[in-house]
């Protein structure tokens, strides 16, 4: 998924105009709403939906963020109005989850990072993802210690880190970050290129994301979110989700390399 820089130019005027667009039906009677995701779609567009949600209905709105067991945990417990979490897992706490709330936020890429300045490279078949990957002096990535999935081993970091288990990778010279995920260490000035969350690739200044891994690696997350039955606000809930996934999001989830049009529903 490419995205020209005139679309990304829009982006701003765009969340202004869902910010300040007053409706008659703004309330005026203070009230929040509580929103539990992890980080793939809090930098994936969250963090510019929630203010526009904000200034253009009055109602608060309260994020905790925090890794996927915990905004599962929100969804079984009711400590969010709405949770943001991959089909998979938000297929294993159904039974918490009020009956049709549930809607697609879309495809969240892993993809690959240089240091801005660097020559970009060009990684857009599996042929020349594999070949640029084996020219790098160090590939960076998220560290995984134990099962997949646990504590030590987040399901990202067992997504990027297993990728090089891969035969067609033999060769390619990499290392897991000692703290914070690829991009971080990348951005920090060690190694000399990473693979991480798009999204979460962006928030670095010196980074420059080269494209997405090549879809045929299944190296994404299909985001969904949906109501918990026990949400003190379902109402609220409700509401956010209708409007981060609105059609007139679309482009702030493009921006952050979030597909509204693919994905598990």
């Amino acid at each position: 998924m490419r995205i020209s820089n005139a679309r990304l130019s829009a982006v701003a005027g765009l969340a202004a105009a869902l910010a300040f667009a007053a409706p008659a039906s703004a309330q005026t009677t203070p009230r929040e709403v509580v929103i539990g995701t992890p980080g793939f779609t809090n930098n994936g567009g969250l963090d510019i939906i929630t203010k526009a949600f904000e200034a253009e209905t009055g109602i608060k709105v309260t994020v905790k963020s925090g890794g996927m067991d915990e905004v599962s945990k929100m969804a079984t417990d009711g400590a969010a109005d709405a949770v943001f979490l991959p089909a998979d897992l938000m297929d294993k706490v159904a039974g918490d989850i009020k009956s049709g709330t549930r809607k697609r936020i879309g495809r969240s890429y892993q993809g690959l990072a240089v240091v801005k300045g660097q020559k970009v490279p060009d990684i857009s078949t599996k042929e020349k993802f594999i070949a640029v990957l084996k020219s790098a002096n160090r590939v960076m990535h998220s560290r995984c210690n134990g099962a997949p999935g646990g504590p030590g081993c987040t399901r990202t970091s067992y997504m990027l880190s297993s990728l090089f288990d891969l035969p067609e990778f033999a060769g390619v010279k990499h290392a897991p970050s000692p703290y914070g995920e690829g991009g971080d260490a990348l951005a920090r000035g060690e190694g000399d290129m990473a693979v991480q969350n798009i999204s979460q690739i962006m928030k670095w200044d010196n980074l420059v994301v080269a494209g997405p891994i090549p879809e045929e690696y299944g190296r994404y997350l299909d985001g969904v979110a949906a109501v918990p039955s026990k949400a003190a606000h379902p109402d609220l809930g409700q509401q956010f989700i209708q409007y981060a996934t609105q059609p007139g999001t679309f482009a702030i989830w493009y921006s952050r390399w979030i597909d509204p049009r693919k994905g598990a529903q």
